[in-house]
């Protein structure tokens, strides 16, 4: 199959750990999640304001494509005026030059991404589910016909990237099975594949 047929999307689970998906898949489109960023897949997908913020601050979006969610940018004017009346406690990148942010929120903390005028970021419409999920969602929408997940490892499984910052509180969620299934129940005519 041709690149444009078959997309490989990493879960990071440890099963995918030493497999050669670029050398078994040489054509797919990979998409990763959250820590693959690592590993420079041919697109990111991320849903979560603290990994966003984390990635972008490794300089990473600068040249390689992020798709994170409503991911707008903003004058630093308002930006500015913004945070003087927010009451979570701020956490920021340094600022240096640049002139426009993106403002995003958890529970517990408000994240202002000092950005660049140029990057590969997309922004994507929020829809509440995982990362993984989101990137199946995307592959889905983008018309492949085989669709192959790789590493998702389902509950009590550990994370590849557990250990690194991003990952204090991540553990693999039953929703998450269910959220995978449903998006792919939405297409009959793909091809799913799990490795």
């Amino acid at each position: 199959m041709s690149s444009k047929q078959q997309a490989i999307i990493l879960g990071n689970g440890e099963s995918r750990k030493g497999f050669d998906y670029r050398k078994e898949y040489p054509n797919a489109f990979v998409i990763g999640c959250n820590g693959a960023y690592k590993e420079k897949p041919d697109m990111l997908v991320c849903t979560d304001c603290y990994m966003e913020h984390i990635i972008y601050d490794t300089g990473y979006c600068i040249d390689n494509m992020c798709c994170f969610t409503e991911w707008d940018k903003l004058p630093e004017d308002i930006v500015e005026y913004m945070c003087e009346s927010i009451g979570k406690p701020i956490v920021q990148n340094e600022k240096g030059n640049r002139t426009q942010a993106v403002i995003s929120g958890s529970e517990k903390y408000t994240y202002v991404t000092w950005v660049e005028d140029e990057d590969r970021t997309i922004s994507i419409k929020e829809v509440k589910v995982s990362s993984g999920s989101r990137a199946l969602m995307i592959a889905c929408e983008l018309g492949y016909e085989e669709v192959i997940l790789c590493g998702f490892d389902g509950m009590g499984a550990t994370n590849i990237y557990q250990n690194d910052k991003g990952y204090e509180r991540s553990t693999p969620r039953e929703e998450w099975v269910k959220e995978r299934q449903d998006i792919m129940n939405k297409y009959p005519n793909i091809v799913f594949k799990e490795i």
